[in-house]
């Protein structure tokens, strides 16, 4: 008996849950509903739930409404009765029947029916911005209170412009009412706020001009219903609705498509945007991406406090994989020399693009999987050095040619430069005009034991063959890097190859300093003792064999303060 008594409990209060979970989610989610001509307002209010908004666009409607959702708006899209008509099904029927409480009507032009807005029992619903004419009644409330009627033009119909049975405690303000009779009321009801309403059998006198009577209009004088600040004119003020506008950069592009929106809305205080892909913005003009294909309906949703518009358009993505094909790697590098003596020590850099991976094979058994590598090449010989760049499509590879020459070999010239494994000449675009580029070979010592070339400009070589993986054919290759692409190692690579331009100058001056020491020795020791006697012009047939000494240590001396100056400099 325990258990069942305790699985009632259980299963009342699982209920009473369902039921909340069911009221609140119902209220906190409102949707919007748009019904054009020809389609039925009547379907949207069965569809609808509380807290939703049925948005009527411009055009005429014939039938009869009724609404018995809490707590649902109904109004002109337009928010102006001119361009919106409803006409009753039927002369005897009512246009508006309103049997649930929070309803808000406004916007519409109503007519040819039995009463334009019939209010059965139902509390707190708000009627405004409408014309209602050629009615039998144009507004009744039965047994309701708590009501806003207002800014409404309640005209040409034939019992009374605005009917009230057993409902108290409403607001009329702010109304036209031009009737055979405008008003029948027997409970009290609040006829004015700031002002009153317009009264077409209104006979008082305004001597003070201000538009408002000096007496008031008798609703019911039992009651107590009074209108008392009656106007004396009365021009109907339409709600200023806000004007959904937008624009976008693009509409259709290749996936990852970037979209730049751009609101252009009127009269609005607050946006929403939706980006048809889940994702939602408040800003202005916001900025959103699209990273899978498909169809994207964007809409703007411009509001103020008298009610929203929205505004659409369609952003077309496509799959950038379909039309490009698979992405292959590119294999490609830098290094600071391609010539030098044992031990050869060179730095690379990996450069490649769309690359997973990279191997390095440097000629002599030995590999690397580091991004910059540091290799020293410990034998005489030459060495072709590679890359490897592989990713999921395919692999790309680039090589060049080491020469590594013996040690204390200042003579021997490299037999090729870069990136070519036959000895072919390569040119280097060193940022100049495409016709005048550097040739690396012996003619000019460039790529040589003595002047191993500008290592600012020496790039990665000649592309190898390509191979795919079945996913797209690999055509990844390798380029010349230009002089700015190589800020990011500069330091490196110049001091590298500062420091054996140095040595190897340094060794060449000591060799040509003894060989002119020894010349100069010798003249002083043979030539100036024996010539005391001697005529000028003997002296200069002794002294002539030893002039180009002189001038080749003049020339060393000053060649030696330029390397000082310029490392001084760079310093």
């Amino acid at each position: 008996m325990a258990q069942t008594q305790t699985f009632g409990r259980t299963c009342f209060l699982l209920a009473i849950f369902i039921f909340i979970f069911i009221s609140v989610s119902g209220t906190g989610m409102a949707s919007e509903f748009r019904v054009w001509p020809g389609e039925s307002i009547q379907n949207a209010v069965n569809e609808a739930f509380p807290g939703d908004t049925i948005l009527v666009e411009s055009g005429e409607f014939n039938e009869s409404i009724y609404v018995n959702k809490e707590n649902l708006t109904i109004e002109s899209a337009s928010g102006n009765p001119d361009d919106t008509f409803i006409a009753g099904e039927t002369a005897g029927s009512y246009v508006f029947e309103i049997v649930a409480n929070d309803v808000n009507i406004s916007g519409f032009s109503i007519t040819e029916g039995r009463c334009g807005i019939f209010i059965n029992s139902a509390d707190n619903c708000v009627i405004s911005g409408n014309k209602i004419s050629n009615q039998e009644a144009g507004i009744y409330l039965f047994e309701s209170g708590n009501n806003l009627l207002s800014n409404n033009m309640v005209y040409s119909n034939l019992d009374c412009g605005i009917k009230m049975l057993a409902s108290s405690d409403n607001i009329i303000r702010d109304n036209y009412f031009d009737n055979t009779k405008n008003v029948r009321g027997n409970k009290f009801n609040v006829w004015n706020g700031s002002t009153g309403n317009y009264w077409s059998d209104y006979k008082g006198k305004d001597e003070n001009g201000d538009g408002i009577g000096d007496a008031a209009y008798v609703i019911n004088p039992e009651a107590g219903s009074m209108d008392y600040v009656p106007l004396m004119k009365y021009v109907q003020t339409l709600p200023v609705l806000p004007i959904a506008r937008f624009t976008s950069d693009v509409t259709e592009g290749y996936t990852p498509l970037s979209v730049r929106f751009k609101d252009l809305s009127e009269n609005a205080t607050s946006m929403l945007w939706d980006f048809g892909d889940g994702s939602a913005s408040s800003y202005p003009n916001p900025h959103h991406i699209y990273s899978s294909e498909g169809n994207y309906v964007v809409s703007l949703t411009a509001s103020n406090e008298n009610g929203s518009g929205s505004a659409s358009v369609t952003i077309y993505v496509l799959n950038a994989s379909e039309l490009s094909g698979p992405k292959l790697p590119t294999a490609q590098f830098i290094y600071n020399t391609t010539v030098g003596h044992v031990p050869l020590v060179i730095k690379f850099v990996d450069i490649s693009e769309n690359a997973d991976c990279a191997t390095w094979y440097f000629g002599d058994g030995k590999t690397s999987c580091c991004s910059e590598p540091e290799h020293t090449f410990c034998c005489p010989g030459n060495y072709t050095v590679s890359l490897a760049a592989k990713n999921e499509n395919g692999t790309s590879s680039a090589s060049i040619l080491i020469t590594v020459l013996p040690a204390g070999d200042g003579n021997v010239k490299a037999t090729d430069s870069i990136g070519s494994s036959d000895g072919a000449e390569n040119s280097v675009n060193t940022g100049s005009n495409s016709d005048k580029t550097d040739k690396y070979n012996t003619g000019n010592k460039k790529g040589s034991a003595e002047d191993p070339g500008d290592p600012e400009v020496i790039a990665n070589a000649e592309n190898s063959e390509s191979k795919s993986n079945g996913k797209g054919e690999g055509t990844g290759s390798a380029r010349i890097i230009h002089r700015d692409e190589l800020e990011a190692i500069k330091n490196s690579v110049i001091s590298t190859a500062r420091s054996n331009i140095l040595t190897e100058t340094g060794l060449a001056l000591e060799k040509e300093m003894l060989k002119v020491q020894k010349n100069v020795e010798a003249f002083v020791d043979n030539s100036l003792p024996g010539s005391v006697g001697d005529s000028l012009p003997e002296i200069e047939t002794r002294i002539a064999p030893w002039i180009p000494s002189f001038l080749g240590l003049a020339g060393i001396v000053f060649m030696i303060s330029v390397l000082k100056i310029g490392k001084r400099g760079r310093k």
